[in-house]
C-alpha cells in the first residue's frame, strides 16, 4: 500500500501544478478576449481598429496553446480509439497503450527540441512584432517551456499507466476516452 500512497501523492501534486499552468493560459485567454471587444468595437464604430491588437494575439495564443499542453496529457483529454484494445484483450490492449504513450512522448520531445530551435532562431534574428516591436523570444520561451514541461508529465504518465494500466494508482487519474470509443 505505500507505493499506492506513493502515486496518489504524485497524482496530486502534478495535478495541482498543471492546473495552475491550465490557469494561467486562461488568465491570458481571457485578456485576449477583453481586448477583442473593444477592437471589434471600435472597428465597427469607426472603422478604426485598436492599434497592435493583433499583434498581442499572435504572441499569446502561444502561450494559451502551450499552457494546456502539461495538465491535458496528465489527464489525458486527447483523443484516443481503443477499439482495436479492447476486441483484442486486456494483454494486448495494455501493450497498445504502452505504445501509444511511448510514441506521444517521442512526438513531445522532437516538438519540444524543434520549439527550441525555433526560439533560438527568432532570438538571433531579433525578430519582433510588426505593430508593438516586441519581441517574440519571450513570448514563445513560454510557450516552449511549457511544451518541455509536457515531455516529464507524459513520461510520468507511461509509467503510472504502465504500473497500474487500469488506473489503480493514485486517485484515479482521468481517462475520458476510454469508457466511449
Amino acid at each position: 500500500m505505500p507505493a499506492m500512497e506513493s502515486w496518489a501523492r504524485y497524482d496530486a501534486l502534478l495535478r495541482q501544478v498543471t492546473r495552475w499552468i491550465a490557469m494561467i493560459g486562461l488568465a491570458c485567454l481571457v485578456g485576449l478576449t477583453l481586448a477583442t471587444i473593444p477592437d471589434v468595437l471600435m472597428r465597427w464604430l469607426f472603422n478604426s481598429p485598436i492599434e497592435g491588437v493583433h499583434d498581442l494575439y499572435k504572441l499569446v495564443i502561444a502561450v494559451v496553446v502551450g499552457s494546456f499542453f502539461p495538465m491535458a496529457l496528465f489527464e489525458r483529454h486527447h483523443i484516443s480509439i481503443t477499439f482495436l484494445g479492447g476486441a483484442l484483450g486486456g494483454r494486448a490492449n495494455a501493450w497498445l497503450n504502452g505504445f501509444a504513450n511511448l510514441a506521444l512522448s517521442t512526438f513531445l520531445v522532437l516538438m519540444a527540441w524543434q520549439l527550441v530551435n525555433y526560439v533560438l532562431e527568432v532570438n538571433e534574428a531579433g525578430e519582433t512584432t510588426w505593430i508593438l516591436r516586441w519581441s517574440v523570444t519571450p513570448w514563445w520561451g513560454v510557450a516552449t517551456a511549457c511544451v518541455i514541461l509536457s515531455v516529464p508529465v507524459q513520461l510520468y504518465v507511461t509509467v503510472r499507466d504502465a504500473v497500474a494500466p487500469d488506473g489503480d494508482a493514485g486517485q484515479g487519474h482521468a481517462r475520458p476516452m476510454d469508457e466511449g470509443i
